[in-house]
């Protein structure tokens, strides 16, 4: 893995924070009013809080059971619905994705269909064309559910992996990985990459580099106790294998979401996974102690042994500790109102991270209302540096908790890649902020497109500072392996980091000119000075040869001879 650690310039945006005594989400969903009729479909629609139109205030997108998406643009204060002439009429759309395949600075349109074709529309500044039929993507019926998306082979392209949700008697799909060609295609590579799944109920799947080693490995998630969960390790060569048996993360279980997040700081990813009756999971990362996750459920409470679904962290109290947002519902097919009578509503759970185990739920903290809720993301709607909350609850609105700000201070984080793709999706950023002790903790976070269930965050990495008034610095992994160091800042501002062009020169580290400092090699290395004395280095023969004594003596035979008239006749007129 190849190492650049150099400081870089940075844009920022400052947002002036009003100070209150008390954390708390409040529902605004009244006042906002999103209307969503989620009012059929069977177990969800998903929800993105990206924005779309790159304005600076995070939009949300729903999806329908059938296919009449729904899109607001963020004000600041409020969001406005919008027609962007992009058609799904007929396919029950599962997942909503705003990602840039193209790297070409706007966001292109994903959705994954029930019982239709999954469809991508290209951004063309502006207007949206759907290019389906030409991209590569299967175009026959699918039961296509979560899509994730990452850098696989570290291209500088996304690359993208479906979750299909197959029943025995079903001859259709296994779950799907496609490539990015780079010419706005893309190839099916599921068979040779060895990560098909199998005709499996698969609801959800998350890209990231769990061993650290530079290759984005692949969590996918299992419904039903016979299809136990899995995790394709990365091998590095277009092949992965499934590793989660010795991973400790191949559970039996209803599993429906994938969640990732260093909820316990000590500088890993731990994983939730959310389930049925039998209880949700909370595995703790101890591949550095053990070479293996942990279920450390019971210890922190969180199993809550009822039909739970998307499963998010979000820090809502800025005091540095990840909590957890756990939504409920049905499993049968949604005819609102008519399911209530069937079954009430319920209450979704909020699980207080305070840095201890169990997890704290505490009465009128946090007022969720009772309902039945699938999809969930997270984006500050109103740039005031505390994180929201959106449900695409089953009803005629959508839910919506808005973050109140408190003492505790925070930053918010956009990546610019270059080499990597250009919204930084699968790098990593650890941030040191600076204790009042004078001492520096790491913060760790991962930039996901797609995880969850069928659920799709702000691209903006939000960072709860709590008391500390400053950070040191700030470091990202890029997706070529690359740290890069950035730093330090003042806190409560959003911030901007480019990933630096990549440096070329001689990576040859015995070379008299090698430059630590590059990441790619341009063949300029110099290796004379591993010659001897009256020795030099032939570049051609890669190998010291002695001084020549005789200008004469082109072949350094020792003698002027034909030899060497031939190479001086052979060469004669070139270009030096």
């Amino acid at each position: 893995m190849a190492f650049n650690f150099k400081s870089l310039g940075y844009t920022f945006a400052c947002v002036i924070m009003p100070l209150f005594a008390h954390a708390q989400l409040l529902d605004v969903s009244s006042d906002l009013a999103l209307n969503t009729d989620h009012t059929g479909g069977y177990i969800g629609a998903g929800v993105s809080f990206v924005d779309f139109n790159q304005d600076g205030y995070d939009d949300l997108t729903f999806g329908h059971h059938e296919g009449e998406l729904k899109f607001y643009e963020g004000t600041g204060n409020s969001f406005n619905e919008v027609n962007l002439g992009i058609d799904n009429l007929g396919s029950e759309t599962k997942g909503v994705y705003w990602i840039d395949f193209d790297n070409d600075a706007d966001l292109d349109f994903f959705t994954t269909n029930r019982l239709a074709p999954n469809k991508i529309w290209r951004n063309d500044g502006g207007s949206f064309t759907d290019i389906s039929e030409s991209s590569g993507i299967d175009q026959t019926l699918s039961k296509s559910y979560g899509m994730s998306f990452g850098d696989y082979d570290n291209d500088g392209l996304l690359d993208f992996y479906i979750c299909n949700y197959q029943l025995w008697v079903d001859t259709g799909f296994e779950n799907e990985l496609y490539h990015n060609n780079g010419d706005g295609t893309f190839t099916n590579v599921t068979a040779t990459a060895g990560v098909g799944n199998g005709l499996k109920q698969s609801f959800q799947a998350t890209w990231i580099d769990i061993n650290l080693d530079g290759f984005l490995d692949l969590h996918v998630v299992n419904y039903r106790h016979e299809f136990k969960n899995a995790f394709y390790i990365n091998n590095g060569d277009g092949t992965f294998t499934d590793m989660a048996q010795s991973l400790g993360t191949d559970l039996e279980a209803l599993a429906m979401c994938s969640s990732f997040e260093d909820f316990d700081k000590d500088g890993d990813m731990d994983l939730f996974v959310s389930n049925g009756l039998d209880g949700n999971f909370m595995l703790k990362n101890k591949l550095n102690e053990f070479g293996y996750f942990v279920d450390e459920s019971s210890i922190y409470g969180i199993e809550v042994n009822d039909y739970c679904w998307a499963g998010e962290w979000i820090d809502y109290n800025n005091d540095t500790w990840p909590d957890l947002h756990v939504s409920k519902s049905i499993t049968v097919y949604t005819d609102y109102p008519d399911i209530l009578d069937q079954i009430p509503p319920t209450n979704d759970l909020f699980f207080i991270n305070n840095g201890m185990a169990p997890f704290n739920t505490i009465p009128g903290t946090i007022t969720l209302n009772d309902h039945h809720s699938f999809a969930t993301a997270q984006g500050d709607f109103n740039n005031d540096g505390v994180p929201d909350l959106v449900s695409h609850r089953v009803g005629e609105t959508a839910a919506f908790y808005k973050g109140v700000p408190t003492s505790n201070n925070w930053i918010k984080i956009n990546l610019i890649g270059t080499s990597s793709n250009i919204n930084g999706v699968g790098c990593s950023i650890k941030l040191y902020r600076t204790l009042f002790t004078g001492q520096i903790e790491p913060l760790s976070k991962v930039v996901f497109a797609g995880d969850n269930y069928l659920g799709q965050d702000s691209y903006t990495q939000h960072f709860g500072l709590g008391t500390s008034a400053e950070i040191a610095n700030i470091i990202v992994t890029w997706s070529d392996g690359s740290q890069v160091e950035y730093g330090a800042f003042n806190v409560n501002q959003e911030i901007t980091l480019t990933e630096p062009e990549p440096l070329v020169g001689c990576t040859y580290q015995q070379a008299c000119n090698y430059n630590e400092n590059a990441i790619t090699d341009d063949g300029s290395c110099d290796l004379t000075c591993l010659c001897g004395e009256n020795l030099v280095w032939d570049i051609e023969l890669e190998q010291c040869i002695p001084l020549p004594t005789c200008p004469s003596d082109i072949d350094h035979s020792g003698e002027t001879d034909i030899q060497d008239l031939l190479v001086f006749l052979t060469s004669f007129g070139e270009q030096c």
